[in-house]
């Protein structure tokens, strides 16, 4: 079970031992959505958000995004910190765990969300911005995040498998080599949601020689 003690590293490892049991839960609504997305063409890229707590204690947020071939599914885990904060991490088997800190959500708030409810606040900014595009820089550890509705600076805990995500930027507040990065960004998380590919799978480095085009 995680507790508010727990650091990034920590709560990853504890989430990812109630996956099998996340996932058991989640079948009957993932056929369900299935189902409604063969039918129903409303649903097509809009993020519906499904509660579950775990036999082990462990709070979960399944953000799924259905398109016209697939169903997009991250997996979020949640939970309050020693200071009471909210916090959150983005589980994924096989590529890339973020743990988001409370001060993402706390800026999150400023730029788009102003409300008192910091659970409400935590759920939008999951619904709104569950497709993550990753880059990485060698040298320092650093991490950027490209999201809908911004760019998000952390670090690497355990380096190419959980970053702590630390500082939300909007959009309109990039430099221009930012602005450029999160154009990549937005590419990635466009092809990360399409038929065959492995949400969180593609991280790259931004600090090494590109390919010329």
């Amino acid at each position: 079970m995680i507790i508010p003690s727990h650091t990034p590293e920590e709560v990853v490892r504890e989430a990812m031992r109630d996956m099998p049991a996340m996932w058991n839960k989640m079948k009957g609504p993932i056929d369900r959505l299935q189902r409604r997305m063969r039918v129903d063409k409303t649903l097509r890229m809009t993020t519906l958000l499904e509660e579950y707590r775990s036999p082990a204690g462990n709070n979960w947020l399944i953000a799924m995004l259905p398109t016209k071939k697939v169903l997009n599914i991250a997996p979020f885990v949640w939970y309050r910190g020693c200071d009471r904060n909210y916090r959150a991490a983005r589980i994924m088997e096989g590529g890339v765990c973020h743990h988001i800190s409370h001060h993402v959500f706390e800026q999150y708030e400023e730029r788009f969300n102003r409300t008192v409810c910091g659970l409400t606040r935590m759920k939008e900014f999951i619904r709104r911005n569950m497709a993550f595009g990753t880059e990485y820089c060698e040298a320092n550890g650093e991490v950027r995040v490209g999201v809908t509705e911004g760019y998000i600076i952390g670090r690497w805990v355990v380096p190419h498998q959980v970053s702590q995500l630390i500082t939300f930027v909007n959009e309109g507040q990039l430099f221009e080599d930012q602005l450029q990065q999160m154009r990549r960004l937005d590419e990635q998380r466009a092809q990360s949601i399409r038929p065959a590919r492995l949400p969180g799978g593609s991280v790259k480095p931004w600090d090494l020689p590109r390919p010329a085009r």
